[in-house]
């Protein structure tokens, strides 16, 4: 054993060492903790534990370092027991130094009662690490002991402080500066508080050596002071740079939020939680009609109506326990107008605590009233009012997927002579026959049943409520009667007789397309045999009449026998003034009858399903003349063509149309296909589905006809169209007809809503075409520019055009 005297004599290599482990012990701790607080604080026990553990070692080589300065010894049992019980002690006081930072529970007297924990360990560490290992030499010196302790316990509150100051700002050890000072101050203090304690257990009088020059307690004790100060001072000093900072962007963020405040094109504002105003910007004065000072003095159930009062209540309560909220509202203004506002609101949150909700409204009166007509449009017949196609197929799905079977019949009314009416005192006289004809049977039927115009004089009644096969008939007899007394027209009676064709379910058939089309061949039955009667249909009407078959007959003949010819009508673009395609539109060079428009023939095609042949030829022929006039004129021109129903719901239509591309050799982007309205109100899903796989080959898809019959406004955002194509129907008298002109206006604002592309076919004055034009609507097509054209027609137009 060495002497008592060279107890003093340090290895100051075992020092360095000891200050770098230190050193780098703390850094490396600081690094883990910050990894910790950068991921999620829940922390498994075993990742702190692995953590702990390795801390636990680098401080026992920390002691071990400064035991061995002061003395080496070579009892291994007293190495050992040291080892086991510095580690031991260190890992447990660093898994509670981890845990306590991680706790974000912990504020003021739980943060002093970690630090004195903490503290409390250090000394236990020590103390005990210093009695196994100078056991021989131990004196207490108990003022020292207690200085010793003080200053652990000093260092301890230091590093929890800094500690949790990093827990609740992770930007505190961004700047590798502070990091590393931090580090050096904690290693300092840790290395020499463990000669602190070791003086305080080694009798002072024993230890003097004579010729050093100063005390090196005095020494250690200035080291762990002047550190134990800059791990206050960087704390605070960082505390200070944060706190300009945070004022900075406390200025910058007010000045932001009264921006967003006063210059939002909504309106802006925010309530206590007794519902008072508080703020409120321009917008909210400008909906309200008060004043900026009168609603500061007001709540704002003062200025919601009184049938919305109770949601609105409810809505904020509901923020004010912390939700966000989104919600219609109907005010009441200052001078008693009612606006419908859209309301989100979030609750105010200060140090923890609501005390009040913010809200942003925006008024979508307008927008709703606009929802609204363009959802009364797609529903309801814009002559009469009255429901219309599209309702009457919703409502006959509806029927058909009813759980419990339903009986129902469907009635198919049709005016005889109408046309001749129409024909003889013009359309504005027939447009008013009809809605005479609305009125009538809105007063002969009650709200039991669907009424609905499917267009032209043709009407449909959905008969519900079991009347049976003579309660129908009593209702077709009563229906007639009511048009036993004439119509008055402009002071001029009217006199009208229907034909009614009624199909029954589910006697004559499961779905929509055989009941209308059985009652549709009742009807015709009526009128082919009298007039002003009814008739149920019967399995026989479904014979074909002698023309029918010979139609039928001349029709796949013409097939056969390359009697088919297309004529190409150009689409032109207003403002540029250029072709940029055509539409292929079908003609039957009959033999013997000549020229035979698709209107007499094409009927007949789909039913027999010949359709399908003649569409396929159609697409065939229309893709190799534009793969020529490609070529020829040097343009990017596309072709639209016609499909039906009928084919486009083939299974391998998608795979025909892709084989014909191919063949040809032309770009899909060049083909568009026109389908019709009808064809999205059956089965829907699957029509999206083939549009979509249509699209996906690179097609066009237009939606022809559009506003006609079933008015699928509501379907636009659902369609994977790419344009609409306005009927001549509502061009013809746009320029004399304001309901025809607003049905136009509505449809092309919608188009341009959904990005869709709009064009107007049967443009045939210069009056239509300014119209459109000024409506943003430039594609068109029509007799003012071209009527349907042969391919040498096509040519020479194009030669004259291009001119």
């Amino acid at each position: 054993m060495k002497s008592i005297i060279s107890l003093y004599q340090l290895e100051y290599i075992f020092v360095i060492f000891g200050f770098f482990v230190s050193f780098l012990t703390f850094y490396g701790g600081l690094s883990f903790i910050r990894l910790f607080l950068k991921k999620e604080r829940e922390q498994s026990k075993w990742k702190i534990g692995m953590v702990s553990s390795l801390l636990g070692v680098f401080f026992y080589s920390i002691n071990i370092m400064v035991n061995l300065s002061v003395l080496k010894i070579n009892d291994r049992e007293v190495l050992v027991y040291h080892g086991l019980i510095i580690m031991l002690l260190s890992s447990v006081i660093s898994y509670i130094v981890i845990r306590i930072i991680l706790n974000e529970n912990w504020r003021g007297r739980f943060l002093l009662r970690g630090g004195f924990l903490v503290a409390a360990g250090i000394f236990s560490t020590f103390f005990i690490g210093n009695f196994v290992y100078f056991n021989k030499v131990i004196a207490f010196n108990f003022v020292q002991l207690i200085l010793a302790l003080l200053l652990i316990i000093g260092f301890s509150l230091c590093i929890v402080r800094f500690l949790h100051l990093m827990n609740s700002d992770e930007n505190l050890l961004i700047s590798l500066g502070w990091k590393v000072l931090g580090s050096l101050a904690s290693g300092t203090v840790f290395l020499f508080l463990p000669y602190l304690v070791f003086y305080g257990m080694i009798e002072k009088k024993l230890i003097i050596n004579p010729g050093q020059q100063g005390d090196p307690y005095l020494i250690a004790l200035a080291f762990n002071l002047l550190c134990i100060g800059l791990l206050i001072y960087i704390p605070d000093r960082y505390g200070v740079l944060k706190q300009m900072e945070q004022s900075e962007q406390l200025v910058k963020h007010e000045q932001q939020f009264q921006t967003l405040f006063h210059h939002n094109p909504d309106a802006v504002f925010s309530v206590d939680p007794n519902g008072k105003f508080i703020s409120v910007n321009f917008i909210a004065s400008e909906y309200t009609g008060y004043s900026i000072s009168d609603l500061k003095r007001m709540t704002f159930e003062d200025v919601v109506a009184p049938e919305n009062a109770n949601l609105a209540k409810g809505m904020f309560k509901r923020s004010l326990q912390g939700e966000v909220h989104q919600f219609e509202v109907l005010i009441k203004t200052k001078i008693g107008d009612y606006k419908e506002l859209y309301i989100s609101t979030v609750p105010i949150m200060i140090s923890g605590r609501i005390v009040g909700v913010y809200g942003i409204a925006k008024d979508v009166t307008e927008n709703n009233r606009a929802e609204k007509m363009i959802h009364y449009l797609a529903y309801h017949d814009e002559l009469t009012g009255m429901a219309n196609r599209r309702y009457f197929n919703e409502e006959l799905e509806r029927l058909l997927m009813h759980e419990n079977q339903v009986s129902f019949a469907i009635m198919l009314l049709d005016f005889d002579r109408f046309k001749r009416i129409n024909d003889l005192f013009g359309q504005e006289f027939g447009d008013r026959v009809i809605q005479a004809i609305g009125k009538r049977l809105s007063e002969v039927l009650d709200d039991r049943f669907v009424v609905a115009r499917l267009g032209g004089d043709e009407f449909t009644i959905i008969v519900t409520g079991n009347l049976g096969e003579k309660g129908v008939s009593l209702l077709a007899q009563h229906v007639l009667e009511s048009f036993q007394y004439p119509l008055l027209i402009d002071h001029q009676e009217c006199l009208l007789t229907a034909s009614i064709g009624i199909s029954l379910y589910p006697e004559h058939g499961k779905d929509a397309a055989e009941l209308i089309k059985y009652a549709d061949m009742a009807m015709y039955d009526v009128k082919d045999k009298s007039t002003n009667n009814y008739a149920f249909y019967k399995e026989e009407m479904s014979n074909q009449t002698l023309h029918k078959i010979v139609l039928e007959n001349d029709l796949r003949r013409a097939i056969d026998e390359d009697e088919l010819i297309l004529h190409y009508q150009p689409k032109i673009n207003t403002r540029s003034n250029n072709v940029i395609g055509f539409e292929a539109l079908v003609r039957w060079q009959h033999p013997s009858i000549g020229l035979i428009s698709p209107d007499e023939f094409i009927a007949a095609a789909e039913e027999t399903g010949l359709i399908i042949p003649i569409e396929k030829w159609v697409m065939s022929q229309a893709c190799q003349q534009l793969k020529k006039w490609q070529r020829y004129f040097g343009q990017h021109l596309t072709m639209a063509v016609n499909l039906s129903q009928r084919h486009f719901y083939q299974e391998d239509i998608v795979c025909t149309i892709s084989s014909i591309l191919q063949s040809v050799g032309l770009e899909p982007s060049s083909l568009e296909l026109e389908i019709t309205e009808s064809m999205a109100m059956f089965n829907e899903n699957e029509t999206i589905e083939k549009l979509n796989k249509l699209r996906e080959l690179g097609l066009e898809i237009s939606m022809d006809d559009f506003g006609t019959g079933y008015s699928s406004l509501s379907y636009m955002n659902k369609l994977p169209i790419n344009r609409l194509k306005i009927d001549r129907l509502f061009i013809r008298d746009i320029t004399s007809n304001s309901g025809d002109l607003a049905i136009v206006t509505t449809i092309i604002s919608m188009a341009h809503h959904l990005g869709l592309e709009i064009i107007a076919e049967g443009v045939e004055t210069e009056a239509q075409l300014r119209i459109l034009q000024g409506l943003d609507c430039y594609e068109v097509q029509g007799y003012f520019y071209s009527k349907p054209l042969s391919v040498e027609g096509v040519e020479e137009y194009m030669h004259s055009y291009i001119k």
